[in-house]
């Protein structure tokens, strides 16, 4: 019995031989082995250009290595296509040489006519095989509560029997991709975001946007995330600010990208509204006998809300007025004005790229506890264009 392989490039089934199946698997494990590589090599470029002190915020990076993928796919594919090529080609040759030598009595042959390329019928569009998928990994849970902490940040608790397979990973960092689609199109989450790319406009898929897990709580199969509320209708920002409870909120799979080990002897803690959940769970995971300063940007005084944290930790709310957000220096003024102790600094910061940028340059030559720092930025400012 032959197998049947979908094969976007022909927009239906085909009837495959075993060697149809052969040829196939090898260029889809090709495609595989090849993303996988650029996904790889991109990663530890942006390892090298961090270290050089450039940065990209998290959607730049999410882009610059799905396109190291893509590259990665093409250029596998277009080398195991050589290489199959090759082998169909001698091995033709060699079938059709012992044919001739074991019939001495064919007739001469004919001039030689016009052939179909062995790889001809494998070869459409490239990045476009059908490899084998996997379950779609979302989280489908209801919001139970909304609870305002200022004028520009929500946090919304989220429950479902079992919290729908969600397992914390218990970092520090951990956080998930919010998923948020459009009602007026009537998707059902799960979504296959793989299979909506090719029905929908760009500016009709669902948007998603990372955010600190703020807890988990199993017992009760509750989590919370805080959302800094902005953005235009369809962005997540703009989402949250009008959840209501009852409706569903769709997750990824926890990710955590640090290691984080709370071991220095003084902290020194920044951010901006879209660093502050994050800031603010590290100052509740703090141990009672820290001490440091966490410094908070916040629009103005009304902005400031309940943060537990150590005594020995002094929280600064700095308001920041009329400046508009990401175009404000409060955060490396305070920064480059502090006094520091003796002994190893834990430096965690999350704020605009040029405000992480300048706060990268005031830290440079400090005595840093590498192990109890992480410094990265949480968004970038564009002009006249919207965020998600």
């Amino acid at each position: 019995m032959s197998k049947h392989h979908k094969h976007r490039g022909y927009g239906a089934q085909f009837s495959a031989s075993p060697k149809d199946g052969l040829v196939l698997e090898v260029l889809a494990l090709a495609e595989k082995a090849g993303a996988k590589a650029g996904y790889a090599a991109a990663k530890e470029e942006l390892y090298r250009t961090i270290g050089s002190g450039q940065f990209l915020n998290e959607q730049e990076t999410d882009e610059l290595l799905a396109a190291a993928q893509r590259a990665g796919s093409a250029a596998a594919l277009v080398a195991a296509r050589k290489v199959l090529d090759k082998t169909l080609r001698t091995s033709f040759a060699h079938h059709h040489h012992a044919s001739v030598s074991s019939s001495p009595t064919m007739p001469p042959a004919l001039p030689p006519t016009v052939t179909e390329e062995p790889l001809t019928k494998y070869s459409p569009a490239l990045g476009l095989l059908d490899t084998p998928r996997t379950k779609i990994e979302q989280h489908i849970l209801t919001i139970t509560r909304v609870e305002r902490l200022n004028d520009q940040i929500v946090r919304l608790i989220a429950s479902a029997p079992n919290l729908d397979g969600y397992r914390s990973n218990a970092a520090l960092d951990e956080y998930v991709k919010v998923v948020v689609a459009d009602p007026a199109l009537g998707l059902v989450p799960p979504y296959d975001l793989r299979a909506l790319r090719h029905r929908l406009p760009r500016e009709q898929m669902p948007r998603s946007k990372s955010y600190t897990i703020r807890w988990v709580d199993p017992a009760l199969n509750e989590l919370a995330i805080d959302f800094v509320v902005h953005g235009a209708p369809g962005t997540v920002g703009h989402w949250a600010g009008n959840a209501q409870p009852g409706d569903p909120i769709v997750i990824s799979p926890a990710r955590s990208k640090s290691s984080l080990s709370l071991t220095a002897s003084y902290y020194v803690l920044a951010a901006d509204e879209a660093g502050l959940p994050a800031i603010a769970k590290v100052l509740e995971a703090l141990p009672s006998s820290a001490s440091g300063v966490a410094l908070l940007e916040v629009t103005d005084e009304n902005a400031m809300f309940d943060v537990k944290h150590p005594e020995g930790v002094v929280l600064r709310w700095l308001p920041r007025g009329l400046v508009p957000a990401g175009k404000s220096n409060v955060l490396p003024v305070a920064l480059q004005s502090l006094p520091l102790p003796a002994g190893q600094v834990g430096v965690i910061a999350h704020a605009e790229r040029s405000t992480i940028k300048a706060i990268h340059q005031i830290t440079e030559y400090w005595h840093l506890n590498k192990h109890a720092s992480h410094i990265s930025s949480y968004w970038t400012l564009r002009e006249n264009r919207l965020h998600s």
